[in-house]
């Protein structure tokens, strides 16, 4: 039987809980065992988050098509599936494997026809491997912890704003390095579905990714609550993201408290 929407945020977080219990109780699942679709290394517990993924997505919502990063896309179910499961289960890897804060199971729930993009994104949630309480949103019903609505900071220019921005093999241009001495402060976290999320929760009010490096699994989750939050999302040159082909394709992102501080950030870049 097919999940009802409204059920659709606590059993996305039923399944957070049930990653979170199998990899904090396990040893040994930082060992490297091969690459993903994306050439990126994969370690045990990328492998064995993504299996208990697609065993509770299966059991939740009783048909569908995950997509995910670490595994060929699947359909289950007899029925015809209703849903797309767009997920990362170990954003935020090398954090993870490295016992560094900061990494996250992503997922985004988008219908099963038509592109993959933002903007269809119907459910998400974003929950901190080390946490209890994930982050949920729905199209048009807002962005929550829990049963706490969460909100951005409204920050409007960099000068006042707390900026992440991703570096990780990244040789910044000189508009980049000009961009984060203007900031008021500047962070990194190497997690990028948790970053976009921080600027949700209004602790941080940027995040700036220019590295043409992300793929869909590890935003489409987060852009939903961060738009939910009252914040925005666009590409490099200040336009929505629009469709993505696959989990190989690849993109840059600034996501922001607002929309004039999104584009403050944009503008910066060019000059």
């Amino acid at each position: 039987m097919g999940a009802m929407s409204e059920e659709i945020p606590h059993l996305l977080c039923q399944v957070h809980s049930r990653v979170c219990r199998r990899l904090q109780h396990e040893t040994g699942l930082a060992a490297p065992v091969g690459q993903n679709a994306k050439g990126d290394t994969q370690q045990r517990f990328d492998v064995v988050a993504d299996a208990v993924i697609r065993r509770a997505l299966r059991e939740s919502f009783g048909s569908g098509i995950i997509l995910s990063e670490e595994s060929d896309a699947v359909q289950f179910g007899e029925a015809p599936p209703s849903y797309r499961f767009v997920v990362d289960p170990v954003d935020g890897s090398d954090n993870w494997g490295r016992g560094l804060p900061l990494s996250a199971v992503s997922i985004a729930v988008l219908p099963v026809d038509g592109p993959i993009q933002p903007d269809r994104v119907s459910w998400a949630m974003v929950g901190e491997l080390r946490e209890h309480l994930p982050l949920t949103a729905g199209h048009v019903t807002g962005a929550y912890r829990g049963s706490h609505r969460i909100r951005v900071s409204e920050v409007r220019t960099v000068s006042s704003a707390f900026l992440s921005c991703e570096l990780n093999h990244y040789d910044p241009p000189p508009s980049v390095g000009r961009l984060l001495q203007s900031a008021r402060a500047v962070r990194t976290y190497g997690c990028a579905s948790r970053a976009i999320t921080l600027v949700a929760t209004g602790a941080l009010d940027v995040h700036v990714d220019l590295r043409n490096r992300l793929t869909a699994e590890s935003f489409l989750a987060a852009a939903l609550i961060l738009e939910e939050a009252g914040g925005s999302v666009v590409n490099a040159e200040g336009q929505p993201i629009q469709q993505i082909d696959s989990l190989r394709s690849r993109t840059s992102l600034v996501a922001a408290a607002t929309p004039e501080l999104a584009q403050e950030v944009v503008r910066a870049l060019v000059n």
